[in-house]
């Protein structure tokens, strides 16, 4: 770790030990007492198969520590056996890829909205923070979609975002960094503040919801049928669901507690987890094409074929025609190459007695018993140059590689969402946002990162102003897999 910036994300260790010990494995036990639980490191397909696959191992209770302050272990990330498979089922449809393709125009709306504030820094020439902007735009798609909540966070403060904001801030995953953060006395306090501040916005939405539902149910029309000219959120697929397991003399009772309670846990999930990650993602597809223009002008010439050469009209033709995102196969390659390179997120999970991870390559046997932490490292499988040829540069090329052709992309080695029935539920949602934002992106600006400029004009809160690196790249992830700095920017409106 003394090679690695101090801020730094935790998952680029794994990949610095590999490279340090080339011998080491794939598959290795870490002990960093007292720092941390004895760990076991998983890096390569086949032996992360083994725990999210073919015997899905329950979540390390760290995570659900981390998670407690937000959803209070009623959610899906904490949630292990029948009652996670309930929850799983219920908000399934409202994920589904059929059923998002319909929310689009809405995705595409709040990008377009995401496009005026580019253009508005363009005008200005000054520097700005990316990552400010795509949470800003990650968490108004994700309000739309979950809840049909117009949060306008891109125009102005939203106090439910302000609060879960102020949430994420105090919440640690196992050993925090910060002790005076993880032992504050307020902190409990600030918690239930910061709950209570998102309940008053969520509850009443929930209800307006359930009372809408209830009474397409109680007319015996379908629960979606009322206003078929709005496509409904995932809140009220979630809701339809519920009430069709109703017994229908039951209709008119109120929603129950328990369900209600825990549904609007999984939402302050859903819009936690939804913008986040997603956010980050955004800034790194737009990091990678603006440092690699011949990847970013073959970007543009397929958004000309599919969408046309007239710029202005594109994100009409994507609300139109939403299944034009599907026919953009070296877009989509830029973002898979993006999330190989720049993961969002690792898992872990914990042990179970006698259970045993082996080494196809070795044949030996690795236990993992109850308490041990078992580190699902997506990071360095990305980059571990067994599975990936060239695994450090940015070949977008390698996703249309044919089976047998050098770059062709082996099966299980793309793990940004992870595998299994516990796969994030939210992936399909975060490829077609990233796919709206670089078509109605990618032919309208240049962006540029300015860390050099950046670092001569501010100092970003309580950050030194020293250049760190990894393995020569400036935008290494830190934080929550955020780039460093939150990615300092210009952007000019490009010439046609």
């Amino acid at each position: 770790m003394s090679k690695l910036p101090k801020d730094a994300h935790p998952h680029y260790l794994p990949d610095q030990l590999r490279q340090t010990f080339p011998k080491l494995g794939q598959i290795y036990y870490l002990d960093a007492w007292p720092f941390m639980t004895l760990t076991l490191v998983v890096t390569s397909p086949a032996t992360l198969k083994q725990i999210t696959t073919d015997h899905v191992l329950p979540k390390f209770p760290a995570i659900k520590d981390f998670m407690y302050p937000l959803a209070n272990g009623k959610d899906l990330v904490s949630m292990d056996g029948q009652e996670w498979k309930y929850w799983r089922t219920i908000f399934n449809p409202g994920f589904s890829a059929g059923h998002l393709m319909n929310l689009v125009p809405e995705m595409v709306k709040e990008t377009a909205a995401f496009c005026d504030v580019l253009h508005s820094r363009a005008g200005t020439q000054s520097v700005f923070l990316m990552k400010h902007l795509t949470d800003n735009l990650a968490m108004d798609i994700i309000g739309k979609i979950i809840l049909d909540l117009n949060l306008d966070c891109q125009k102005r403060s939203n106090s439910m975002v302000n609060a879960l904001r102020r949430q994420m801030q105090w919440m640690a995953f196992g050993g925090e960094g910060n002790p005076f953060r993880q032992f504050h006395p307020l902190r409990p306090f600030l918690h239930w503040y910061n709950t209570r501040q998102m309940n008053r916005y969520i509850i009443p939405e929930v209800d307006s919801h359930f009372e809408s539902q209830k009474v397409a149910s109680i007319s015996q029309k379908p629960p979606l049928e009322p206003d078929r000219s709005r496509p409904k959120s995932v809140v009220d697929l979630a809701l339809a669901a519920y009430l069709n397991h109703k017994d229908s003399s039951n209709m008119a009772c109120r929603i129950d507690p328990t369900f209600k309670e825990t549904a609007i846990n999984q939402l302050k999930l859903f819009l936690f987890s939804g913008h986040d990650t997603t956010s980050s993602t955004v800034c790194y597809v737009l990091y990678l094409l603006s440092a690699n223009p011949h990847v970013l002008s073959y970007v543009r010439a397929e958004h000309d074929k599919v969408l046309g050469v007239e710029t202005s009209l594109a994100a009409q033709r994507i609300s139109d025609m939403p299944h034009l995102l599907n026919k953009l196969p070296y877009t989509a390659a830029v973002i898979k190459e993006s999330m190989r390179l720049f993961p969002a997120a690792s898992t872990t999970r914990t042990g179970e007695p006698s259970f045993t991870i082996t080494d196809p390559r070795t044949g030996l046997n690795y236990p993992a018993e109850p308490g041990i932490l078992i580190w699902l490292v997506s990071h360095a499988c990305h980059h571990d140059p067994s599975f990936w040829p060239r695994s450090d540069e940015f070949l977008p090329e390698r996703w249309l590689a044919n089976e047998g052709e050098d770059l062709y992309v082996q099966r299980g080695a793309w793990r940004p969402f992870e595998h299994g029935p516990r796969a994030w539920i939210g992936k399909e949602l975060s490829m077609l946002e990233l796919k709206i934002v670089v078509c109605l992106v990618a032919r309208n600006f240049d962006i540029s990162t300015v860390y050099e400029e950046q670092h001569s004009q501010v100092k970003i809160g309580r950050q030194r102003c020293d250049i760190g690196r990894v393995g020569g790249e400036r935008a290494y992830q830190v934080g929550k897999g955020e780039p460093s700095e939150f990615l300092p920017c210009k952007v000019k409106v490009r010439e046609s």
